[in-house]
């Protein structure tokens, strides 16, 4: 467990190979904050390697509402304009090239669904995985957690990954991104690596287009797919079983 604590840290740190590290006050300050993070977020992570989902719900909340009490002033300090055109026609190219990938992730859970359907009960067994009546339900539930995750990930971790590392090229930005976010899913190899590759994705889409609801809507869908089509899992059972415990 704590092997995966200095693995998350020793990822956030990773940038300190960029030249420019730490040259100006905007550096040095993103170079605390994320020390901070990687060490408190790593040893959180190795003793509590599982949680109940209120654990995790009410601090993303709690660090969203953080993110966002300073987002004007992070703003200034890490973004400017996107790399792709600002106009209202390059806004929608940029979202349907996020819809188009999410289709085409979700396409490869329908087919490993489908047959991992079939092996265990025929036609029968690929109907009742692939269209599980509760799937619209459980998109729903999920975009709220995935515009928080991404409003973490993106705007927040991957502005100071930015700040930090000014002089590294987009891709690399967004594939150390990434990896800090598979970490966090280390909980499960195979999840792991897919939020690894998922979130080196985001971050360049984000990079390019800086436009966060896109890139919930996407991860809602392809997490969501994931879950009752490859693995089988029903969130949607699970959250409104949470949901009626909070409610009482």
């Amino acid at each position: 467990m704590m092997k995966r604590a200095a693995d998350v840290s020793m990822a956030i740190f990773s940038a300190r190979a960029d030249e420019a590290i730490c040259q100006t006050p905007r550096q040095r300050r993103a170079a605390v904050e994320l020390l901070v993070l990687g060490i408190l977020a790593g040893c959180f992570l190795a003793l509590f390697p599982r949680r109940p989902i209120v654990v995790d719900l009410g601090l993303a909340l709690f660090a969203v509402g953080l993110v966002l009490l300073g987002a004007n002033n992070r703003k200034g300090q890490c973004w400017g304009s996107p790399a792709a055109e600002v106009g209202h026609a390059s806004r929608w190219r940029g979202v349907a090239v996020t819809m188009t990938m999410t289709v085409i992730v979700m396409l490869v859970w329908f087919a490993v669904g489908a047959v991992i359907g079939y092996q265990g009960a025929d036609w029968p067994g690929v109907k009742a995985r692939i269209l599980h009546p509760y799937i619209p339900t459980a998109v729903l539930l999920y975009l709220p957690w995935a515009l928080i995750q991404q409003i973490l990930f993106q705007f927040y971790l991957l502005g100071r990954v930015r700040a930090l590392c000014p002089s590294l090229h987009p891709l690399a930005q967004s594939s150390l991104n990434g990896l800090i976010f598979g970490l966090v899913h280390a909980t499960d190899l195979e999840i792991m690596l897919l939020a690894a590759l998922g979130g080196t994705l985001w971050s360049w889409l984000y990079l390019r287009d800086r436009r966060l609801w896109p890139l919930a809507v996407s991860h809602a869908l392809v997490g969501t797919t994931f879950y009752y089509w490859v693995y089988g899992y029903d969130l949607a059972s699970r959250w409104s079983a949470f949901l009626r415990s909070l409610l009482g």
